[in-house]
């Protein structure tokens, strides 16, 4: 189940979030741990792009965990997820 505590941001109860920053990039926050993932939005109609090769790691002080393929693979389909709740199409690349 998801919420929206406020504008582009938007919360699950499975204990992540996703905050759409601007036109470009996004912040995904699991518990303590959050990083920056690069994104666009495109234009009306056309969704929300993110970029997978910027799922490296997580901001300090968590910097040091190593992200998995699995894990990039987890954080991609909860931001996925997240962007389609709100009615976006979602593109990888």
């Amino acid at each position: 189940m998801f919420s929206v505590p406020r504008v582009n941001v938007v919360k699950s109860d499975s204990g992540y979030l996703v905050e759409v920053l601007g036109r470009t990039g996004m912040k995904y926050s699991e518990g303590e741990r959050s990083m920056f993932v690069d994104s666009e939005v495109l234009s009306v109609g056309k969704g929300i792009q993110i970029f997978t090769k910027s799922i490296k790691k997580w901001d300090p002080p968590h910097h040091e965990e190593p992200i998995s393929p699995e894990k990039r693979a987890a954080i991609v389909n909860n931001i996925r997820e997240a962007i389609q709740f709100q009615n976006e199409p979602f593109v990888v690349d």
